[in-house]
């Protein structure tokens, strides 16, 4: 049996040792390190060999305390380490963002360990697992961003960092009334009403 070591990227300490918990149950993971940032994964990383390094999973959590998970998930990727997001973010947006990284799975922090086990070993594997909860909205969310045009898919990047109108138009360097109009069409496009009702999907 091939035993799958995992790189427990998080800041918050019992989210790691919680795992720990769960994988010391089963034969075939264990946890193997916990960083809280890309610069402890990296140390980490760098005295593994190419092939210690795919028999591991980085399960990185999507907001980590100084930096955003996705920069430490695609460091990972690109240094040939099969990644997880694992996040207490179940957003459908945040979904199709960890495929547009090409990022391999996604489960948030509700999921049963079950499905937790499920998600590593398929990862572990070269799969792709999304948590089986969260297909339908996903699915709903990129029908709509492939309808977005570029501007409009460069705005609702910004509207996720929950950035105000005037900042945005600073950012893109458009008036404040063109941010308001392509928000206007964004939110028709989304069938919602406000940007509450929009976050529910980012």
């Amino acid at each position: 049996m091939r035993m799958i070591s995992v790189i427990s990227i998080d800041d918050h300490e019992m989210i790691s040792l919680g795992l720990e918990q769960v994988f010391s149950e089963t034969e075939d993971i264990r946890v193997c390190h916990f960083c809280r940032t890309k610069d402890e994964a990296a140390a980490f990383i760098g005295s593994k060999s190419p092939e210690e390094l795919r028999r591991t999973v980085a399960m990185v959590d999507i907001k980590l305390e100084t930096e955003s998970g996705f920069d430490a998930a695609d460091f990972l990727v690109r240094r040939g380490v099969n990644c997880l997001m694992y996040s207490s973010f179940s957003n459908a947006g945040f979904v199709v963002k960890t495929m547009e990284h090409k990022i391999k799975g996604f489960v948030s922090k509700n999921a049963g360990k079950a499905e937790i086990l499920d998600a590593v070993r398929t990862v572990a594997r070269g799969g792709t697992y999304i948590q089986k909860d969260l297909i339908p909205s996903m699915m709903y969310v990129s029908s709509i961003l492939v309808s977005l045009t570029k501007k409009e898919r460069e705005l609702l990047d910004l509207i996720s960092e929950h950035l105000p109108n005037e900042i945005i138009a600073s950012r893109l360097g458009i008036s404040k009334r063109t941010v308001e109009n392509y928000v206007s069409r964004i939110f028709d496009k989304f069938n919602v009403k406000n940007r509450y009702e929009l976050g529910k999907y980012l």
